[in-house]
């Protein structure tokens, strides 16, 4: 008899219709940030982060950086997953993903996975791998390339 390998997965809602996906241990914490430090002079996707356990914890909305669209400026408390990745340097560090819901952890199977190829051409330069599930493709999300780079690169993927 032999066994299927069930990996898991974080969905990560970041609009009303899209998630994206990150490792089962990637995902750290969920916290609400009731202040953040906006960063002048960034585009608008990259220009926050916030203080969290006397840490400074860069933060990324990701639908702002897929769709080229403002969200809105919000000053209101905002849900946020941080996440912890390996770094270039190969040390571990922290960021953070604005959310627009609550996060769920899904099981993955190996016979899930789809090509990278199949996303949308704004998904291919921000993911490592993607699956299937119910229908609807996830890219999972590559940390080490998304928080690693600096935003003139972000802008440069398009």
């Amino acid at each position: 008899m032999s066994q299927t390998q069930e990996l898991g997965a974080w969905l990560l809602p970041i609009d009303q219709t899209t998630a994206v996906a990150i490792g089962r241990y990637e995902l750290k914490y969920i916290e609400y940030i009731k202040a953040s430090v906006r960063l002048p002079g960034l585009p608008s996707y990259c220009e926050q982060g916030f203080l969290w356990r006397n840490r400074f914890i860069p933060a990324l909305d990701i639908h702002e950086l897929v769709s080229h669209r403002r969200s809105r400026v919000v000053d209101e408390e905002r849900m946020a997953a941080i996440i912890a990745y390996e770094n270039s340097a190969g040390e571990m560090d922290m960021g953070a993903i604005f959310l627009r819901g609550i996060p769920r952890l899904l099981p993955v199977k190996p016979e899930q996975s789809v090509a990278i190829a199949e996303l949308e051409t704004s998904w291919q330069l921000l993911a490592h791998a993607a699956f299937e599930d119910q229908a609807q493709r996830y890219p999972v999300i590559d940390l080490r390339a998304l928080f690693d780079r600096t935003p003139a690169d972000l802008l440069a993927m398009h």
